[in-house]
């Protein structure tokens, strides 16, 4: 025994040796799983990184004429895969913190008082992330993570709990018998290159997969896409307002399970018949959306056993949830009957939320992925569900009444608890082209990471330039090429060119192209160039005025909102209502929420009340709401708020 340890500790130097003597590792062919273990059980991990970084930065070969480079060959995308896995598993945690924390960060501008700081919010679950990043977020973020009295605190709401910070790589945190059986399995490490995001919390996420993988040994390789979809999404709390703001939290029946308790209900549902679909052919993307509901079993075990419930389909739970009206009528937009559980909305009946919460638990407790949608039409705000149906599309109108004109339904992608439109869901899951090129151009980006740690620039531009030229239908590897940029201080005409390009990659999605656009306006008035940056603006709203009301409102608001930081009332004012001659009539609840009411407000905090009123009034007349509609219930709220008589 002692004498095969030696050997297979010689094997795994050898390895690491070919570096040192000017021979790297043939990285077309595929690792050796018994050498890996063997480098595993013998502490040559940290070396065998250094080694194999090397070895990718001298062997790969970037994409040409739109056909994968060396990320797409098989063997060397099994390579980065386990250079990817080992890198993440080498990485001092605080480094690994700081640069997941710079995503939930938002600085505000810097104090012009002395003693006065500067605004710093951090972005709980259910906000929209930080994707770009500026140098006043940079220094928040560096005093944020170096100072253990306030990271403490933030930390401590952003991740799921129990988890302690520790110092030192992520690899101490973990079992090595895990760290050897899944460094030498080559499944794994593809299925984690591809599933891993940027805004998964990895120290928590490597835990939670621990926990599955001491837990369910026997269930680790038929379930993995469950165990990493599991292990992701439950990295950090969902929001304190799930599943929506129209219950009481006391009154959800809200569980705190753990990973391997959520992993063990879905397993013991799919062996004992209870799912509809079966979880071993589910993607990672797919299950997330199964697993994501944080509520007692009992709720889950209500549909499972119980047949006509089982036998229901998202479509059919919803509409088999009397509507209440009266409630409505009444202006009682909260539960107002007590606990929250399935059994009591299908006996007291509901509005729309409740209609739509209980299509989507019912959906995720026979094993079927569905989200929660909700969103602004004609007459204010609706909810509805999308499913996963059993042709494995996406059916994402359940219960969206078609003459109400909602311009988008935003829904939580559980992952990150960021919001997600429909139309991203729509995006992702059905058009982002050959799952090869896409998995190649995910390890160009791990190959350009490799780049920037050794601090190559031109190489890891690339390498980002390779994945976008192999996927460039992924807004991800844009994002990614545009923070390079910024960070070399590339010039800002390479910056524009950038976004104009991917302003016309992505044409026929108006969600990525109005990013893009937006990204100009803002380089415009960064440059001074207000008439441009207005134009740009404008443009915004004519493509997107009657269809991509919640796209061409924000641009609307942000015109209004300018004349008004400029000190230009009346600029203001007439923009206003340009506005709403030009969209008002058709975009209901997204104008009044995204335009009205935040233009309203800033007139009234400069002591415009009579402007205020005046736009109130007149957008009114305008849209002319059903009465005791959403919609008419909310402006009566603003008028009275305004000082308005009731």
């Amino acid at each position: 025994m002692k004498f095969r340890m030696r050997a297979v500790h010689a094997s795994c130097l050898l390895l690491v040796a070919q570096t040192l003597f000017g021979s790297e590792p043939d990285l077309s062919k595929q690792p050796d799983p018994t050498v890996l273990r063997d480098c595993c059980r013998s502490g040559g991990l940290e070396k065998l990184r250094a080694t194999l970084g090397a070895a990718i930065a001298n062997q790969w070969k970037p994409s040409h004429a739109g056909r994968p480079g060396s990320s797409g060959q098989r063997a060397f995308a099994a390579w980065v895969d386990l250079y990817g896995w080992i890198d993440l598993l080498s990485s001092d945690e605080a480094a690994v913190t700081k640069r997941w924390l710079s995503r939930h960060l938002t600085a505000g501008p810097k104090a012009d008082t002395p003693g006065k700081s500067q605004q710093v919010t951090v972005l709980q679950s259910g906000a929209p992330l930080v994707r770009r990043y500026d140098r006043d977020q940079h220094d928040v973020t560096e005093r944020i993570s170096g100072d253990p009295a306030m990271l403490a605190p933030v930390m401590g709401g952003l991740i799921a709990q129990p988890f302690s910070p520790r110092n030192g790589p992520l690899i101490g945190r973990l079992d090595p018998e895990f760290v050897s059986e899944t460094v030498s399995d080559p499944a794994f490490l593809a299925l984690w290159t591809d599933s891993l995001s940027a805004d998964d919390f990895a120290p928590k996420v490597l835990l939670n997969l621990q926990t599955i993988w001491k837990t369910h040994r026997s269930d680790w390789h038929e379930f993995l896409p469950l165990a990493i979809a599991v292990s992701v999404v439950m990295d950090q709390p969902p929001p304190t307002w799930w599943p929506h703001h129209q219950v009481l939290v006391r009154n959800i029946p809200l569980s705190a399970k753990q990973p391997d308790e959520v992993f063990a209900r879905v397993v013991s549902s799919f062996r004992n018949g209870k799912l509809r679909m079966d979880p071993r052919t589910l993607s990672v993307g797919e299950l997330k959306f199964v697993i994501d509901a944080p509520l007692a079993s009992s709720e889950f075990e209500s549909v499972q056993n119980t047949p006509s419930l089982a036998r229901l389909d998202p479509s059919g739970a919803f509409a088999s949830i009397a509507y209440d009206k009266g409630r409505v009528i009444k202006d009682v937009f909260m539960w107002p009957w007590g606990a929250y559980t399935l059994a009591q909305i299908r006996k007291h009946g509901g509005i729309c939320v409740d209609q739509a919460y209980y299509a989507s638990v019912l959906a995720k407790s026979l094993g079927i992925p569905s989200l929660f949608f909700a969103g602004q039409g004609k007459d204010g705000g609706h909810a509805w569900v999308g499913y996963l149906n059993g042709s494995r599309r996406w059916n994402l109108g359940v219960g969206r009444y078609q003459d109400q004109n909602y311009a988008a339904g935003e829904a939580l992608d559980p992952q990150n608890w960021a919001p997600v439109t429909d139309h991203d869901i729509d995006r992702v899951t059905r058009r982002l082209g050959n799952p090869e090129r896409s998995g190649a151009a995910r390890r160009d980006l791990i190959v350009a990471w490799n780049f920037r740690r050794s601090g190559n620039a031109p190489a890891e531009g690339s390498a980002l330039g390779s994945a976008l030229a192999t996927s460039p239908e992924n807004p991800e590897y844009w994002d990614a090429l545009e923070d390079w940029l910024v960070r070399t201080d590339s010039p800002q005409s390479e910056l524009r060119a950038h976004h104009e390009r991917a302003i016309k990659q992505f044409s026929g999605f108006r969600d990525v192209k109005t990013q893009h656009q937006e990204a100009l306006v803002r380089l415009a008035t960064h440059s001074g160039d207000r008439t441009r940056a207005e134009s740009i603006s404008r443009t915004i709203v004519q493509e997107n005025r009657g269809t991509r009301t919640d796209l061409s409102s924000v641009a609307a608001s942000e015109l209004i909102l300018a004349k008004i930081s400029a000190n230009d009332p009346k600029g203001a004012s007439d923009e206003f209502y340009r506005q709403l001659q030009l969209q008002g009539g058709n975009a209901g609840g997204d104008f009044f929420n995204k335009v009205l009411t935040p233009v309203a407000t800033e007139f009234i905090t400069r002591g415009r009340r009579d402007l205020a009123l005046a736009a109130i009034k007149k957008t009114f007349v305008v849209m002319k709401p059903a009465k005791g509609s959403v919609l008419d219930k909310d402006f009566r709220k603003l008028w009275k708020s305004a000082g308005g008589a009731p």
